[in-house]
Formats: structure tokens, sequence, C-alpha cells
């Protein structure tokens, strides 16, 4: 991380010291070259708006990088490594360098929110929060984070169930022998699962998740993930006896509900594009 972080501050300060150079440059032109004045004016506008690039990439300069480094007309945003999961299933795995940074996920549940709690139980509650912080020397993250929940197994399976009634109601429909009360029986499981079919997919499910998220550093993957480990389970420990709750560690790839965005905002399920289409329509 330290790395990241000088790399990052001499490619800033090259760009500050680039541009800085050829705003006075253009300035230094103007002055000593005799020129018409359109000429002249033309060129301190370019100066000025170098000028300012120079001192924009002192707080932007992600912004900026990735346009000089494009190549056939595509900007690579982030070329390093991308993460993988470890393959016990319970870490996060990010190389850097010669080491390894390895990432955990514990989910704690939470049964009551702050606007459900008395004065007094909130008092308590910061309480217990503050017994948390002081679990571990090493930093962690706790954090709630709202995300959408992917229904797209849970339509498929009402679907089916759906198109299974309709073939029954469309055979006993064709059965002379078909007694009323049958037909209208297997009418109406059919009309129950098209109004459950359309209520699931009208409405936007969300999931509300509080977790903490560890990380360690090793010089291998093995270590990383041992270590990033002990300390999970010393923080999952320590939250369940001072809350009175379970934590558990999320494994998998539930792990990336908290990492891809497609995950928590999963806008290309088939439950979400029949959702924004529903709404759209104004249904």
């Amino acid at each position: 991380m330290v790395l990241m972080g000088n790399q990052m501050a001499i490619s800033q300060n090259i760009l500050f010291a680039s541009f800085l150079v050829v705003a006075f440059g253009i300035i230094a032109i103007n002055i000593v070259v005799p020129l018409p004045a359109a000429v002249q004016i033309f060129l301190l506008v370019i100066a000025l708006a170098a000028d300012v690039v120079a001192f924009s990439t002192r707080y932007y300069a992600y912004m900026f990088g990735p346009f000089f480094k494009m190549k056939n007309g595509k900007v690579t945003l982030n070329d390093s490594e991308a993460f993988t999961l470890s393959p016990s299933g319970n870490a996060i795995i990010v190389r850097e360098g010669e080491g390894v940074w390895a990432t955990s996920y514990i989910r704690v549940p939470v049964y009551k929110s702050g606007t459900e709690m008395s004065p007094e139980e909130k008092v308590d509650f910061s309480s217990l929060f503050s017994r948390v912080v002081t679990l571990s020397k090493d930093p962690f993250r706790i954090a709630t984070q709202l995300s959408v929940i992917n229904k797209d197994d849970y339509l498929n399976r009402i679907r089916d169930k759906m198109n299974a009634a309709e073939e029954r109601y469309q055979r006993i429909v064709g059965d002379q022998a078909a007694k009323k009360p049958a037909v209208e029986r297997v009418k109406g499981e059919v009309t129950m699962w098209h109004n459950l079919f359309d209520n699931v997919t009208k409405a936007q499910s969300n999931a509300l998740s509080t977790y903490v998220m560890v990380s360690a550093y090793g010089g291998s993957e093995d270590e990383a993930v041992n270590i990033v480990l002990r300390k999970a389970d010393e923080l999952a420990s320590g939250i369940g006896a001072i809350f009175g709750v379970a934590p558990t560690m999320v494994q998998g790839t539930d792990m990336l509900a908290f990492v891809e965005p497609e995950y928590i905002i999963p806008v290309g399920t088939v439950s979400e594009q029949i959702r924004q289409k529903t709404v759209g329509s104004g249904i």
C-alpha cells in the first residue's frame, strides 16, 4: 500500500511539473519572440490552460493519468492484477509486489435498528460498540451495506410453476368430462401464480447486511490467509460475546456482494430488467 501511494505521488509531481514547464515555456516564448497580437493571445490562452491543468493534477491526477497511457483509443483505468478467491473460499487475495494481501468478511446478525431503540438502549448499544473497537490492535472495518437481492432463481421457479399450472388448465378445459369445480380450482391456481410473479417483479427487494472486514499481509498466499483467518476468528468470537449473536464467516462467491458492484446492484439480472420495464411502462 505504501509503494502504491509513493508511485501515485511521483506521478502527480511529474504531471504537475510537466504542465507547469509548458505554461512558463509558452509565456517565455511570448515575451522573447516578437509575434502578432493574435498569436500572443492564443499562446496566452494555451499557457493559462496548461497552468490550470497543472494545478488540477495536484488533486485529480487519477483522472488525467489513464488518458496519457491510452493505447489504440482504449483507456485503462487500472492495470493491477484483479483479486482472486483463496482455494479455501473464505478470503479474497490481492497480490502487491512480493507479498499478498488477504481479506475476510464476517457477517454480523443485527435484529434491531436504531429507530426501534429507546434512548437508554441506544446508550447501551454505543457502549457495546466501543468495546468492539478495542477487540484488535490491527485496523478493521465495520459497515452496513444495502444491496439489491438477485431474485432470478426465485422468479424462474415461480415461472415454472406458473407454466405447469397453465398447461394443466389447458388440458382440463379441453376435457369434456371435467367438472366445473375442478376447472375453477386450476384457473384459480393459474391466477395465483400470475399475481405472485407480478408482485415479485414489480417491487425491488433489498438486503441490509452488517459486516466486519479484516485484512492481513503475508509473504505468500498461505501465510496471508492463515493470518487473516486467525484475526477474523478472534474478532468473530469477541463480537459474538459482546453482542450475544453468532457472527459467521462469509464464504465463496457470497464475498463478492461486498466487492463487485454487479453483486451489490445486479442491474443485469432478469428480475431487475423486468422491474424497470414494468415501472417504466407505468404498470
